[in-house]
């Protein structure tokens, strides 16, 4: 073998091992990441027995995980930013968590949690912010929940609605609008919701393009301009062709 021949294989292994390490140190720092972040909450579930769940954001994987016994949520549209969680009383969990938007497009969801009996529910899935920046036009969107009770001990959710649009192009569309709105809680699927809603002629868009129709009463969520749907028990976002979408 020449000289030169060697001195190429020796630099390919060279680079090749500084590659290996590199991975081994960036799975090292996701693992320990993940550890650091990961969360452990005792609540109180809906039939009144003191529970823990735990959140992962697991950074090397790109998901975050919620369990609760043998029951989980997993999210695959997290976008690695460490989550932030709240305990809103004593039964829900808000987890925000970052997703990924676009050029000067920040976006962020909101999920609520809530344990009842031996299962985890997904009690509201929605968007908790918009900060866009295109060129003289700005747009902000952001809500804030706060988990009420009555005497009976039945739960609600006040959520503030903020969204304004500032365009020095279009001034005639700019406009502010603040909101609040007063949801309840459905204790037989564990959901909040706006209203109950007759869908006859809507589908669900699945991750292979299939689209499947969808039929009965609802709970649904109206927050300014965003609409949701709790199906199944998952919540799905909807638009004016009546096509909906499940949050991942």
């Amino acid at each position: 073998m020449s000289k030169c021949g060697a001195l190429i294989i020796a630099l390919v292994f060279i680079l090749s091992f500084d590659h290996l390490s590199a991975q081994d140190w960036l799975k090292t720092a996701e693992t320990k990441a993940t550890k650091r972040d990961t969360k452990i909450y005792h609540l109180v579930s809906i039939d009144g027995k003191n529970q823990t769940v735990k959140i992962i954001p697991d950074y090397e994987k790109h998901v975050l995980k919620v369990t609760y016994l043998k029951d989980n949520i997993t999210i695959s549209d997290f976008w690695g930013v460490p989550p932030e969680t709240y305990l809103l009383n004593k039964s829900f969990i808000e987890i925000r968590y970052a997703v990924r938007g676009g050029s000067n497009l920040g976006l962020g969801n909101s999920l609520i949690i809530c344990v009842n009996g031996p299962h985890l529910y997904e009690a509201m899935h929605v968007l908790n912010y918009i900060n866009s920046e295109t060129g003289d036009e700005k747009q902000h969107y952001n809500i804030k929940l706060i988990v009420t009770s009555n005497r009976e001990g039945n739960y609600g959710l006040k959520v503030h609605v903020h969204d304004d649009l500032n365009s020095k192009r279009n001034p005639e569309t700019n406009y502010i609008y603040n909101n609040e709105s007063v949801l309840a809680f459905d204790t037989a699927q564990n959901a909040f919701y706006s209203v109950k809603e007759n869908l006859y002629d809507h589908f669900i868009t699945t991750k292979n393009k299939a689209r499947q129709k969808v039929a009965g009463i609802f709970p649904m969520i109206i927050l300014g301009k965003e609409t949701y749907y709790f199906i199944n028990g998952r919540w799905y976002t909807g638009n004016l062709n009546k096509e909906i979408f499940g949050f991942k």
